[in-house]
């Protein structure tokens, strides 16, 4: 669990995983929840869970950059969502969509934004949306 011996896991995936099995199995969760208590466990798989998820966006966000449709869209409306993906601040847009191909569109969807460049109403801004759902968007 505490690494005693092992090698350290470079892969942040991977160590989510080796951290989720030792913490609900085997001799060594039954020592955390023996000396810990079930509800350091439980928070301890509530943060596990988290790291899950924030790694599935990531992996979805690099997807949607890498083959999403291209478009340019104006900011109807910015709410921050009090979450953060590598310091930048996570937001829920609502953006009026310009696509290269088809008519423009109304959708609302959450993404990473730069802290530096964070979008304004009114803003014009280049994204990448998944036509198959186009509330999925990355800001590019």
């Amino acid at each position: 669990m505490f690494g005693f011996g092992k090698k350290i896991e470079q892969d942040p995936k991977k160590a989510l995983e080796n951290a989720d099995k030792s913490l609900n199995t085997g001799l060594t969760g039954a020592l955390t929840k023996g000396f810990m208590g079930k509800d350091f466990v439980d928070r301890m798989n509530s943060s596990i869970e988290k790291g899950k998820n924030a790694m599935a966006g990531m992996e979805e966000a690099q997807m949607l950059a890498q083959s999403g449709m291209p478009a340019s869209a104006e900011v109807l409306s910015i709410a921050d969502t009090g979450m953060l993906v590598n310091f930048n601040p996570v937001v829920q847009l609502k953006l009026n969509v310009q696509p290269s191909v088809g008519g423009a569109f109304e959708t609302t969807g959450q993404c990473a934004v730069s802290k530096i460049a964070i979008p304004r109403v009114g803003d014009k801004i280049n994204i990448k949306y998944n036509p198959a759902d186009p509330s999925k968007i990355v800001v590019m």
